[in-house]
């Protein structure tokens, strides 16, 4: 069980750095922004996307062109009399971040939403890597995969059993103690 945590790690970090390596450079390979648009063309709305007034779900939307971020949404209304209803994240202060992603600020996601991020990292490969975020908790690594290998399908089902997660998971546990809980059940 320890070596198995201690491999996990280990692929964690590994990850986080081949990430960053990527973070600095402009230009993702064409698969890569494919891979992103189908992503967010499955999962739409994106921020800031025209939505019905009683809409709630997921949403997406892009941080320094190369991650994808993932996370519950619900309509806002623009202001104005004509002002149209628009995906913000599910916060109180939702229309705030829209009005900050539309002048192109950095949209973190807040800490009382759990969201999934996509990103890629360059090693002898370019990879991509799907990540949990939950809390002040560092990000956990959820799956990767290589980009060569056409990953679209398993992406998508890592995506959803995360958004499953998500739904599923009380906000008084951590993801490992959901799991544990889950574990627990099953016995």
């Amino acid at each position: 069980m320890l070596k198995a945590r201690l491999l996990e790690l280990e692929a964690e970090l590994i990850a986080k750095e081949e990430a960053q390596k990527l973070a600095g450079t402009t230009e993702l390979p064409a698969d890569c922004l494919i891979l992103l648009e189908n992503l967010e063309k499955d999962l739409s709305p994106q921020l800031t996307g025209t939505v019905a007034p009683d809409w709630k779900g997921f949403l997406t939307y892009r941080r320094n062109k190369s991650e994808l971020i993932v996370c519950r949404g619900r309509a806002f209304k623009e202001t104005g009399m004509f002002g149209k209803w628009r995906s913000g994240l599910d916060v109180p202060y939702g229309l705030d971040t829209m009005t900050e992603y539309k002048r192109g600020f950095d949209v973190s996601p807040p800490q009382d939403l759990d969201h999934l991020m996509v990103n890629f990292g360059v090693g002898k490969t370019v990879r991509v890597f799907l990540w949990y975020g939950e809390n002040i908790s560092p990000y956990r690594l959820i799956f990767q995969a290589e980009i060569e290998d056409y990953p679209e399908d398993a992406l998508h089902a890592a995506v959803s059993e995360g958004l499953g997660w998500i739904v599923n998971k009380p906000k008084n546990l951590t993801l490992p103690e959901y799991f544990k809980q889950i574990k627990a059940g099953e016995k």
